[in-house]
């Protein structure tokens, strides 16, 4: 997962995985729990989310989950302002997390690119991008095949 960087004193990681976002009927992953008052439909409607991150797109293994919240925060379109953390299940990941921000379009756009902006664990001071693309869903769900590049600092806990 981790290789040498170009970077003194950091090393980069890509990992590749599948979110998969369940927002009607039973077992969903993104609530509301603020409604919108506005004119504009949604606008200002606040979601919290807890997304399964899988290994492939059929569920075999989740890999960690994508949870925080989403805010609709365009005047003129469908568009989230999202704010989570990457928290990693697999047993060599236990315990990390990547920290992201970024905005989401899905009515306009196939593609999505948010930053990495923190990180902890195996990932401490992680720096870099999550590139996605939507996928067509049998399920009435949506999957994103995500493409997680970036570089972190190894340091040494001090406990």
């Amino acid at each position: 997962m981790a290789s040498p960087s170009p970077i003194p004193g950091k090393k980069e990681f890509q990992l590749h995985m599948y979110w998969n976002d369940i927002s009607e009927g039973t077992g969903k992953t993104t609530v509301p729990v603020i409604t919108s008052n506005s004119e504009y439909p949604n606008f200002g409607e606040t979601r919290v989310i807890d997304v399964p991150l899988y290994d492939t797109a059929s569920k075999d293994k989740i890999i960690g989950r994508a949870q925080g919240i989403s805010v609709q925060a365009d005047l003129k379109q469908k568009a989230f302002l999202l704010s989570f953390n990457i928290e990693f299940e697999t047993p060599d990941l236990k315990g990390s997390k990547l920290q992201v921000v970024g905005r989401w379009t899905p009515e306009i756009s196939t593609k999505v690119e948010w930053s990495i902006v923190g990180g902890s664990g195996n990932y401490t001071l992680a720096k870099g991008v999550i590139y996605g693309r939507m996928l067509s869903s049998l399920d009435d769900s949506t999957w994103i095949e995500l493409d997680i590049l970036g570089y972190y600092t190894p340091m040494q806990k001090p406990i």
